[in-house]
Order: C-alpha cells, then sequence, then structure tokens
C-alpha cells in the first residue's frame, strides 16, 4: 500500500501534467476559428464525422431553446500559437461551422418545426446576432500539459455515448508512424469499393472499416497460423507490437499490402472478396485471398497475372465446396476455419501456376 507522501507526490505529479484553462466562447467566434482553421477538427487521432444533418439540426435548435450543451475539449498545438486539436466535441464544432457557413439546413426540429428549411443567412438578423452571441463552453488542455495526456482525455470521455468502436480506439491508442501508414493505404480506392467504403458519409467509411481491413490485413498476413481466435486482440497486438517501425520496414508493409491488392484485383476484379453473385464484401474471402497472394510472394505475381483466368476457374470451383463456404462466411474467427481458407485457396493458386 501506498504511503502518504507517495500518494501526495503522485497527485501533485498528476496536477503538473494537466494545464487547463476554461472559456465560455461566441458561437460565431467558434464557427469562424474552425472555418479559418484554428482549430482542427479531424486531428489523426479524432474519429470520422458521424452526425447526420438531423443531427446537426437539433444541435442548433438545441441552443435556440437554450437546451445545455456539453462543453468541448480542445488541445494547444504544441508548434503552433494559435493553432488547437479537438479532443471532444468534433461533431458538435463541425455543426456549429456548417450552420453559420450556410451549409446546414434545419430539418426535422422538433421544438421549432417553423425553422425547418431554415438557413443561417436566411434567418431575420435580430435572431442571427442573439444566436451568434450564445456560448459554448472550450475547455483547453494547454501545451505545458504532458502530450500524452490528450489521447488519454479523448478515449476517456469517449467512453459515453457515442461509443468508440475498436478501430477508432486503435487509431487513438496506437498512433505512430504504422497508424499513419494505415491510414494512408486505406484510402485505396479498390478497398474502398469492394466494400462500400464512401467518403465522406457512408456508415463504412465513418467506422473506419477501410482502415480496420488494412490491419487485418498486415496482423493476419503475419499471424495467421498462430491465430487465437480473438480478431480484436489480434489486431490490436499486432498495432502495439509494431507501432514504431523502421522506415525500411513501412516501406516493406506498404509494398506488401499494395502488391497483393493489386494482384486480387487483376485476378478477380469486381468479385474480388465476394461471394459469386453477391455485391457484398466478405472479411472471410479479403483473408483468403490476401495472405495467399501475400504468402506466395512478390516473385511470383507476375506468374500469378498471367494466369488470372486460370486462377479465377480455378479458385471459383471453391465455392461449391460446402466446407470452404463455411470457413469464409460462418465463424470466420475460428482458428481452424482461417487457416483452412488460406490453405485452401493457396493450393487452388499454385494447382495452375506450378
Amino acid at each position: 500500500m501506498a504511503t502518504a507522501g507517495q500518494v501526495e507526490r503522485a497527485y501533485l505529479d498528476a496536477q503538473r501534467a494537466a494545464v487547463l484553462e476554461i472559456a465560455d466562447q461566441g458561437l460565431v467566434s467558434v464557427a469562424r476559428l474552425v472555418e479559418g482553421g484554428a482549430i482542427d477538427v479531424a486531428p489523426k487521432f479524432q474519429r470520422r464525422d458521424r452526425w447526420t444533418p438531423d443531427k446537426q439540426s437539433s444541435l442548433i435548435e438545441s441552443f435556440l431553446v437554450n437546451i445545455p450543451v456539453p462543453p468541448v475539449y480542445l488541445a494547444e498545438d504544441e508548434g503552433r500559437i494559435g493553432r488547437y486539436a479537438v479532443i471532444d466535441g468534433k461533431q458538435r464544432l463541425t455543426a456549429i461551422a456548417a450552420f453559420f457557413s450556410d451549409q446546414l439546413v434545419l430539418r426535422n426540429l422538433t421544438r421549432l418545426p417553423s425553422l425547418n428549411g431554415v438557413r443561417y443567412s436566411t434567418m431575420p438578423e435580430g435572431v442571427r446576432s442573439s444566436l451568434g452571441m450564445k456560448n459554448i463552453r472550450v475547455t483547453t488542455l494547454l501545451r505545458q500539459s504532458d502530450e500524452g495526456l490528450k489521447h488519454e482525455v479523448f478515449l476517456r470521455l469517449n467512453t459515453g455515448g457515442d461509443v468508440l468502436n475498436a478501430q477508432e480506439i486503435r487509431n487513438v491508442a496506437y498512433r505512430g508512424p504504422l497508424n499513419d501508414l494505415v491510414y494512408n493505404l486505406a484510402e485505396n480506392e479498390f478497398l474502398r469499393a469492394q466494400f462500400k467504403v464512401v467518403p465522406p458519409a457512408s456508415p463504412a467509411y465513418r467506422t473506419m472499416t477501410d482502415a480496420e481491413f488494412v490491419v487485418r490485413f498486415f496482423a493476419l498476413a503475419d499471424r495467421w497460423e498462430q491465430f487465437s481466435g480473438d480478431i480484436r486482440l489480434t489486431l490490436d497486438s499486432y498495432m502495439s507490437d509494431n507501432r514504431a517501425p523502421s522506415d525500411a520496414e513501412l516501406q516493406r508493409l506498404r509494398r506488401t499490402f499494395e502488391n497483393a491488392i493489386s494482384v486480387a484485383e487483376a485476378i478477380w476484379g469486381h468479385d474480388a472478396f465476394k461471394w459469386p453473385g453477391r455485391d457484398q464484401g466478405l472479411a472471410g474471402l479479403f483473408d483468403a485471398q490476401m495472405i495467399a497472394i501475400a504468402e506466395l510472394g512478390t516473385n511470383r505475381h507476375k506468374d500469378l497475372l498471367a494466369h488470372a483466368a486460370a486462377i479465377r476457374a480455378s479458385t471459383d470451383a471453391l465455392f461449391q465446396e460446402p466446407e470452404f463456404e463455411e470457413s469464409v462466411r460462418r465463424a470466420t474467427n475460428t482458428p481452424s476455419r482461417l487457416r483452412f481458407r488460406v490453405e485452401r485457396l493457396q493450393a487452388a493458386i499454385v494447382r495452375v501456376t506450378g
């Protein structure tokens, strides 16, 4: 058990780690700061936009009828004076900026239905002025604070309400060069097309599905033969173990992903990662095709492309096998089924390429 002195020292250290400034800011001022870029609503550790126009409208209605709105939390940029990153409140700030820049038309209001269809610019001047003067509380973590604290604050503030999913948490918890690479590769147009990730509004984009598939490939390509059956733990541990790889390793990972997905596109085209006749990407088929290609190595890729039609016919035959269907469509995180589908698809490729 800690002594009184140890408790006091721990407490004082914690106080020094967080230097805060709390102020009430007018809505029109906040909107201008967001529009001008002084407030960065999309730092790397933030989640993607989730709020619909209905929810944004509801926030504006709350200000209009004096319903309390939760504060927002910012972190002062260490290297740039007058620049701030959003720790919590991105959706609120985005909605405020959208309304005051005339990009949001109010809709589906319940307390003030007469304002449905109204923009900021079409409001009476007196209402515009009054609304612009209304305040939102802003708590700012100043640059003197411990650097890692803003990420911890982000996680703690997002444990209620619209809770972060697993990939959003990884984006915060495992920030670094590997995480930056993941989000860069997640912009791959073919990957996004196959899993219906459409920026900026699709549910798959908002929940970072594209990034999770990149992490899934890296983690399972590295550990599929030792997979435990817990996909979240496997992805988390891979990101934790490799969060700061060398430049050479980052380049190797980039080449491995880009080569695998380009070969998959060349062989299977629109049907890559999909069950025949269904326009829905499957994680199980993504594993099988991407890992099988990666396992064969880049020196075999030209040969694979030369036999694309034969590979497609060989792998199409797998879809007639009930056991293969089970391995890619049901209980796909079972270790034995992961190994089966990867090995089975790799064998189908080797059978026609030698």
